[in-house]
């Protein structure tokens, strides 16, 4: 009797990402931002997917969104994960032990310094919390860009505890030390034993074949989306990414921040007056 394979969703995708030939990391926005914001977009396609009484359905142009792309973004959300778990055993095992916790503290700690700033008050604390953001923009997953980002927001995190804990009660001041124990951890990490480069390439054209696939099914979803919700933005909404609203947020922020610090200028001078006359 012939021995049964139990496919992966890595296994399920992987001849689809080698034929992508995605060399360079398809991502503009961190990693786990991308999974977290695709298996969003796959609970919305499921949502969203019939018709209901007040509402028009996804179904409608199922000629250009399969009714199967809901379940298979989330198998390559898996397939992605299984991808980047093995090429960050080749490259810095370190960050598979401590990555996926270092991750969520600080979406939490940069999530709560967010609401806490958000007052419509501009502050140094505003200033220090952008200039982070944008530091760290680009966050990879190498242990060396996790330490510097946990050390960064937990720092600012420290300065402003009693603030946080009186905007939001359930608050828990234990993340900024754990930050801080993740950040050391990271840091004092050995060495790994350097990886063949052909192994690395491989990996890593894999995982970014398969990004580039996640990326395609959460656009088209979107896209679609903007179609059929088109006069509906609060459906619309739901699907959009956060990430970028927040940047966004951010930059306004920021500008407001430059404007303000700006020295008024002078009145202009009336046409024809001479500039020595004061």
């Amino acid at each position: 009797m012939p021995k049964k394979q139990n496919n992966t969703h890595y296994d399920r995708w992987r001849d689809q990402a080698k034929a992508a030939a995605q060399t360079e990391n398809p991502l503009k926005v961190p990693y786990d931002v991308a999974l977290k914001e695709a298996g969003q977009v796959a609970g919305f396609f499921n949502k969203h997917w019939e018709p209901t009484a007040t509402l028009s359905g996804l179904r409608r142009v199922k000629a250009r969104l399969p009714e199967s792309t809901g379940e298979e973004i989330v198998s390559l959300v898996y397939a992605v994960q299984e991808a980047q778990t093995k090429l960050l055993l080749l490259v810095d095992p370190v960050v598979v032990d401590h990555g996926e916790r270092a991750r969520l503290v600080l979406d939490e700690l940069e999530s709560a310094l967010e609401f806490l700033l958000d007052d419509g008050v501009e502050e140094p604390a505003d200033a220090q919390l952008t200039a982070i953001q944008e530091f760290h923009a680009d966050i990879g997953q190498r242990s060396s860009a996790l330490h510097q980002a946990l050390s960064d927001y937990a720092g600012l995190a420290d300065s402003l505890k009693d603030r946080l804990v009186e905007v939001d009660e359930e608050f828990d001041v234990a993340l900024i030390t754990e930050a801080k124990e993740l950040a050391r951890a990271l840091a004092a990490a050995p060495a790994a034993r350097p990886p063949a480069d052909s192994e690395v390439k491989e990996a890593t054209r894999i995982r970014n074949g398969l990004l580039r696939l996640l990326q395609e099914k959460t656009a088209l979803v979107r896209k679609a989306a903007a179609r059929v919700f088109q006069r509906n933005p609060e459906v619309l909404r739901e699907v959009t990414s956060s990430y970028e609203r927040r940047r966004r947020a951010a930059a306004r922020r920021a500008k407001a921040a430059r404007d303000a610090a700006k020295p008024e200028s002078a009145p202009a001078k009336r046409p024809g007056e001479s500039p020595l006359l004061g």
